[in-house]
């Protein structure tokens, strides 16, 4: 068989593996080896293999696109900008274009051209407005997500939030904090990722008998606001600080310079290059962002499992003590 008609399924047939394993390999998700990856790559040349989106695309049934829908209050953040370039780049390599979505769906003036969709940290307040006037495309989400209209997301990804928290307080232990509080997002407009570092941090406070102290912040807080947190964490003889979301930490000890002190060892959920010295969570964002469109493209070829859950990998950063 060759041509039009040949499918993952026929490509794995041949080569004797499974069609996820030929999936991830013309997609490049990383979740095959080179060698593998190039056995696909040679057996689908050979036998005309033309991906469902290229043709749907020539049968005018595509676009050619993915969307990215990144929540409006974070988009100056490192993170998420690495994370697009990810997004692109794997896009890119598939012939498809990235488009943002910055609009919420009932202000948009015509429905988005796009073949599937991809959601970062969604939450109730942001992802049905986004869904609106987008027709029946597959929805990626990067977080889990359990609100509103949570059937409408076809497959997530995820880092493991709640072991990384973990991880992070374990290594403040070892230099010395033993009792640190968290500084968290709004619960009214948290993502699940973050409930997740709440409870993985509630649930090590509990195994040590410590009462947990969970302080929460608007994401642009002023050197005010953060001066405040500080204080609040000093009166609960807190000897250390986890701050979940990025930029926070950097800022918190811009203040603490201010004020001649240096009470307590902090640390990141969300590293950036700036606080590469601190301890932390490099959640590595543009190979996240890679794998995520590789995800979402899977999807859209129909390759990927009703449902289909990734674990992302992120890496704790652990500085030596000097």
């Amino acid at each position: 068989m060759t041509g039009a008609g040949v499918t993952i399924i026929d490509i794995a047939r041949a080569l004797g593996i499974s069609k996820t394993a030929v999936s991830s390999a013309l997609h490049g998700s990383g979740r095959v080896s080179d060698a593998t990856r190039a056995r696909v790559l040679a057996q689908a040349e050979a036998m005309g293999y033309v991906s469902n989106r290229a043709a749907q695309r020539l049968r005018g049934g595509q676009h050619g696109a993915i969307g990215l829908q990144i929540p409006p209050d974070v988009r100056e953040l490192a993170f998420y900008m690495e994370f697009a370039f990810g997004v692109a780049d794997a896009a890119a390599e598939a012939g498809s274009d990235l488009l943002l979505l910055a609009a919420p769906g009932a202000s948009r003036r015509s429905r988005p051209a796009i073949d599937g969709l991809l959601s970062i940290d969604p939450t109730p307040e942001h992802f049905p407005p986004m869904l609106a006037g987008l027709g029946d495309v597959p929805v990626v989400a990067v977080g889990e997500y359990r609100g509103p209209e949570r059937e409408r997301v076809t497959a997530w990804i995820a880092a493991d939030h709640r072991g990384l928290v973990r991880e992070v307080l374990d290594e403040l232990e070892r230099r010395g904090a033993g009792s640190p509080a968290l500084v968290a997002l709004p619960s009214d407009r948290e993502p699940l990722w973050a409930s997740d570092v709440t409870a993985g941090y509630s649930e090590w406070c509990a195994e040590r008998g410590i009462d947990p102290l969970v302080l929460r912040s608007e994401i642009d807080a002023d050197a005010d606001a953060l001066d405040a947190l500080l204080e609040r964490a000093a009166a609960g003889g807190r000897d250390g600080i986890v701050w979940v979301a990025q930029g926070w930490v950097l800022r918190a000890i811009a203040v603490e310079a201010v004020r001649g002190a240096q009470r307590f060892v902090m640390a990141t959920m969300a590293t950036e290059p700036a606080s590469a010295h601190l301890v932390g969570v490099d959640l590595r964002p543009r190979a996240y962002g890679r794998a995520a469109a590789a995800l979402l493209l899977r999807a859209i070829d129909g390759a990927s499992a009703p449902g289909e859950h990734l674990v992302h990998e992120a890496r704790l950063v652990a500085p030596p003590v000097h």
